[in-house]
Formats: C-alpha cells, sequence, structure tokens
C-alpha cells in the first residue's frame, strides 16, 4: 500500500479515499441495518474473516473475529445443525453461485436461541472450484417469533372454530369463503373442501331468498368507522338440509378488518333459531301440553300458590290422596301427615314460601286406602314473567318401598358381617386344633384343608337357600361325597330334614371327621369295608333327630389311644354348643356313632 501511495498520481489517491469512504458508509450501514458480514477464504480450509455486527449477532467476543468452521458449527443448534452443515457442504460441493440459508443459533455470551438468516455469494475459479464466500447475516428472531406467534394464534382460532357447536366462517372480500368450521361441513354434510365450494344461497328458502344481500351490497353497508350498528349483518332464513328438512337460521356476520384498516371481508356464525321459531307456534298450545304432560306423568305433581294451598294435582297425586279435580281447592294436603312429621314439614314448607326458594324433604302422608306411605318431595318457586312469586311446583315420588329396601340391605350387611365372624372363629378353631395336635404338618395341611372343604359345602347349601337351612340329605351326599367316589361305600337312608345354619356346620364337621377316621383306620381302610348313615326324626314334646353312623367290613376296632380333632369336635360342638347328644362305640366288628340333637323350632322338617 505504502509503495502505492508514493507512486501514485493524485487521481490514484482520489479513488483510494473515495473507496475508504465507501467502505466506511458501508460499515455504517451495517451497524445501522445490524447486518454481519462474513468472507470465507476457500482455497486452504475454512479461514475466514466475521465484521463486528456478526460478532454482536452471535454473542461472540471481538476476539472471535477469525474463527474456525468447527467453531460455527458447534454454535448452530443441535436440532439444526446436520441439516445446516450439510446444506452449506452441499452449496460448495455443486456449482451454485448463491448460498442461503435459516437457522437457529445458541449464542455464547448469553445462552440464548436466535434465529439467523444467511443470504451469501460463492466465488469459484475457472475450474468452478470454490474459492471464496462474501456473506451477510441477519438476525431474524423476532420476526420469526412473530411468524410463530401468528401460526399459533391461527391455530388457536382453527381450534375454538372447530369446537364450537355452531357453523362459523370467513369470507373473503369477494364473498368466497376462506375457512369454514367442522360444525359448518356437518351442517351441511360436506367435506371440508365442498363446503369452501359450496353455492349455500341455493339452499335458502324461496321466499327468504329475497333478504340475501350479494357481496357488494354487503361491502357498501361497511361504514368508515369500526363501531357497527348491533345485528346490522343478521338475517333470519330457512336452509334445506341434504335430509329435505328446513332449518331456521340466523346468520350474524361482521366485517373484518387487516392491520391497515382495510376491509378484506367478513366473519360470521349461524345459529340454529328452528326451536324458537316452532316455540312461537307451539306458545299457543304450551299450557294444553303442559297439562297433559302433568296430568298424566307417572310421578305426583302438584302445584300451590304464594300461601301454599294446592291449586293443582295431577291425576297420580289426586288418586294417592283420593281427591276429585273438582275437590282440589277445599282439599288441605297437610292433614294428611302423619303427626311425628306434620310440625317439621309445615315448617318447612312454610321457611321455602317465605323465602321463595327451593325445598327437599321426606315424610308419610295417608293415602286413599288408609296407608302411611313416605313420600320425596321435590319442589321449585315459579314466577309471573314479570317476577311475581306465584307459589310453588314440585313432585312427590312414593319411596316407601326403596326405604324398605334399604333397611333390609342394612340388616343383611349386618347379618353378613355376623356370619362372616361365626365362619372366621370356626375356621380359627379348626386350624388351632387341627395344627396345635398333630406334629406333622403335610397330614395337618390336608387335614386342615379336608375340614375347609367340608365346611364350604355347608356354607354352599344354606347359600343356596338364602341362609335360613339346609337339607341333611343333600348335606350328607356332598360331604361324604355318596355319589361320586363313595358311591358304593356309603349309604344313607332317612326323611327330609331341614337343619339350621348352626348345626348345618357342625354336622358337616362331624361326618367329616368320621369318614376321614374311616378312612385312615375304619371300614374305607379296606376295599370290602362300609359305612351305612341313617337318620330319623321323634315328635313329641320335644322333637329330635337321631343320626346313626354305623361301620361294617373294616379292620378289628379298638379304643384309640389318645383323643383327635373328632372326638373334641363330636364333645364339644354337638353335644355342648348344640344341646346334643353323642355317643361312640368302639365294637370291633365296626365303629358305632349315635348322635341326638333337639330339632325345637329352629328345624323345619317337610315330610318323611
Amino acid at each position: 500500500m505504502s509503495v502505492l501511495t508514493q507512486d501514485a498520481g493524485p487521481d490514484v489517491h482520489r479513488l483510494l479515499r473515495q473507496l475508504q469512504a465507501r467502505e466506511a458508509e458501508l460499515a455504517l450501514i451495517h451497524r445501522i441495518a445490524g447486518v454481519g458480514g462474513v468472507e470465507v477464504d476457500l482455497r486452504d480450509g475454512f479461514r475466514n474473516r466475521r465484521s463486528p455486527e456478526y460478532l454482536i449477532i452471535h454473542g461472540l467476543p471481538p476476539t472471535a473475529a477469525n474463527e474456525t468452521h468447527e467453531d460455527w458449527v458447534a454454535r448452530i443448534h443441535p436440532e439444526d445443525r446436520t441439516r445446516v452443515e450439510g446444506q452449506f457442504l452441499d452449496s460448495l460441493a455443486s456449482a451454485a453461485s448463491d448460498y442461503s440459508a435459516e437457522y437457529r443459533i445458541i449464542r455464547p455470551s448469553d445462552g440464548r436461541t436466535r434465529w439467523v438468516r444467511v443470504a451469501a455469494q460463492i466465488d469459484r475459479d475457472t475450474d468452478g472450484r470454490p474459492i471464496r464466500l462474501i456473506g451477510a447475516h441477519f438476525d431474524v428472531t423476532d420476526a420469526k417469533l412473530a411468524e410463530q406467534a401468528l401460526r399459533e394464534s391461527e391455530e388457536r382460532f382453527r381450534t375454538i372454530a372447530n369446537s364450537a357447536p355452531i357453523p362459523m366462517w370467513v369470507t373473503k372480500l369477494d364473498g368466497d369463503r376462506s375457512f369454514v368450521n367442522q360444525a359448518y361441513t356437518e351442517f351441511f354434510e360436506l367435506n371440508y373442501e365442498e363446503a369452501l365450494k359450496l353455492d349455500w344461497r341455493a339452499r335458502v328458502h324461496p321466499e327468504d331468498a329475497e333478504r340475501i344481500l350479494k357481496a357488494e351490497q354487503l361491502r357498501k353497508l361497511v361504514p368508515v368507522s369500526r363501531d357497527l350498528p348491533k345485528n346490522l349483518f343478521a338475517v333470519e332464513i330457512r336452509i334445506l338440509r341434504t335430509n329435505g328438512d328446513w332449518r331456521w337460521i340466523k346468520a350474524v356476520s361482521q366485517p373484518r378488518f387487516d392491520e391497515h384498516g382495510e376491509h378484506v371481508g367478513f366473519i360470521g356464525v349461524a345459529l340454529d333459531i328452528t326451536t324458537a321459531k316452532q316455540a312461537e307456534i307451539e306458545l299457543r298450545a304450551s299450557e294444553e301440553r303442559f297439562r297433559l304432560m302433568v296430568e298424566n306423568a307417572p310421578v305426583m305433581i302438584w302445584m300451590s300458590n304464594a300461601a301454599g294451598k294446592c291449586v293443582q294435582l295431577n291425576q297420580m297425586l289426586r288418586e294417592f290422596w283420593g281427591v276429585s279435580a273438582q275437590g282440589v281447592p277445599e282439599f288441605d294436603w297437610s292433614d294428611t301427615l302423619h303427626p311425628e312429621d306434620r310440625a317439621s314439614v309445615v315448617s318447612k314448607v312454610s321457611s321455602a314460601l317465605n323465602t321463595r326458594s327451593d325445598f327437599e324433604l321426606k315424610a308419610r302422608y295417608l293415602d286413599a286406602k288408609g296407608r302411611y306411605r313416605m313420600l320425596e318431595t321435590r319442589a321449585h318457586p315459579r314466577f309471573s314473567t314479570s317476577g311475581e312469586f306465584m307459589g310453588m311446583i314440585g313432585a312427590n315420588v312414593d319411596v316407601t318401598e326403596r326405604d324398605e329396601a334399604e333397611k333390609a340391605r342394612e340388616l343383611l350387611v349386618e347379618e353378613l358381617n355376623h356370619r362372616v365372624k361365626n365362619t372366621l372363629s370356626i375356621v380359627q378353631a379348626i386350624a388351632h386344633q387341627t395344627f396345635r395336635n398333630n406334629a406333622d404338618h403335610i397330614e395337618a395341611r390336608h387335614a386342615f384343608e379336608g375340614r375347609l372343604i367340608a365346611l364350604g359345602h355347608a356354607h354352599d347349601l344354606l347359600t343356596h337357600a338364602n341362609w335360613e337351612n339346609a337339607s341333611l340329605a343333600e348335606l350328607a351326599e356332598a360331604t361324604l361325597d355318596a355319589k361320586g367316589t363313595n358311591a358304593n361305600r356309603i349309604s344313607l337312608a332317612g326323611p327330609r330334614v331341614l337343619l339350621t345354619p348352626k348345626q348345618a356346620v357342625s354336622i358337616a364337621m362331624a361326618l367329616h371327621e368320621l369318614c376321614t377316621n374311616a378312612r385312615k383306620y375304619g371300614a374305607l381302610s379296606k376295599d370290602e369295608g362300609r359305612v351305612q348313615v341313617d337318620w330319623r326324626r321323634t315328635s313329641g314334646a320335644r322333637a329330635q333327630l337321631g343320626i346313626i353312623w354305623q361301620e361294617v367290613g373294616g379292620p378289628v376296632v379298638s379304643p384309640p389311644a389318645r383323643r383327635g380333632f373328632g372326638s373334641t369336635l363330636l364333645e364339644r360342638t354337638l353335644a355342648h354348643d348344640l344341646d346334643g347328644e353323642v355317643t361312640v362305640k368302639f365294637d370291633p366288628a365296626g365303629l358305632l356313632c349315635r348322635i341326638a340333637l333337639p330339632l325345637d323350632g329352629a328345624v323345619a322338617g317337610v315330610g318323611d
């Protein structure tokens, strides 16, 4: 440069000063516009120079003016890194002279994510190899955020509009629709594209068509001010549905304006007012319909005046109280209240009349058959169109059976709780006796399981009979498997006897123990052994049930060396708990057990 300035003439110096001035102006423009300049020498790697504005945009210190390619890649947002670097390298590898990109960076200075837009030119040699890239970086974060906010706003609008239960649409200035919501497409039974193109005017009732304004007429009605009169663009018309029904629609539109205040179209909604229109016609007959509905309702409906006096009772309530339609004005409903309920009910009704508020209550009323029935009442105040309190309107429901069922359920729960506790006590006693006296754990477990199964058979039979009684024959058959494995070895005989739940459980356990003993030591331990179970009822001052267990054909019987669970069960449960008598005879020819139980009134024996 010094040689050039020494040898240059006045014109060269002038040109150099102009060049320096232009470069200063360009740098000033870059600073004002926030344009970051970058120059990359591609002849030997990626040597580059970054302008101060570039460093500011990328959050780099002044010392980073000559950063590496890797430094630039590391600064790119991880989600954009592979795409952006690949795009850059592909541009260099191609014959393109222009390069542009848009991506996010994470600024080292503050850790913030910023959007950057790049516009660059690639200089190439005569062979097409890239030798230099000169580009400009722009921080477009605000624009990106604005675009994102706009997209989100548009998405929110579409979501809200498509969730709305009424048809909505957006039109352009020429009247063509640019958006319709889901309710719009469903109303016309079209897909989205078809609904946009639909000429809905062809669906308008001929008598209403003349009230529909065309697009140019609507535009003329839009005033300069945005303060528009209410319902300026509202019209009520009939629209033909696909199924042939005519629906009354109130279409309400409002002009929409762009950010410059220019009228760009309309946004509108449609309200289905068919019901309201029909109500105008039906209003004249509404009182009659109401009377017929109330009169034939399956609940007791009544209406009172402001003083609480009945002015109307429907048929069901008149029949309940035995009052004629003509006798309603003189009828005093409070006279039918149960004496115990009268004071509280009259007080509550009077309070509701004074405060003009709802009330609910339950009370007993005397019906026409002379029975007190529990009625549940719900009432609401009624007012005239001018707001004057007219009295009450209410309904009574007979809940007598429901309340009785609720009480029965409570008793059932209590009974169930009692039965569960009793069963657990029995299981606990069985477990205690089984595992206490039996050193062999495997044998004890099998014995315990067998006893629980016997207990289960008794419970099954009681459950089928609503826990009232159990047939002795069915109980013995199930407990002893008399029709299964032991069909040819155990015989049963006796009249029909129904046992109480307590007796059924005890006898089932006793039969199980006798059968278990016979299988291990007695008649059932040999193929030729047999068991005969007989029972009979005796009548007299105190009815008795006698059960005889007789074993034959087994090994020689001798008294046991120790008392087992079976002996304890027979003596303690049957003899003690059931007030019975048990005798066991260890006859060498076969065990003989006699059980005698009082029947009293606890057992309902039917027939023989």
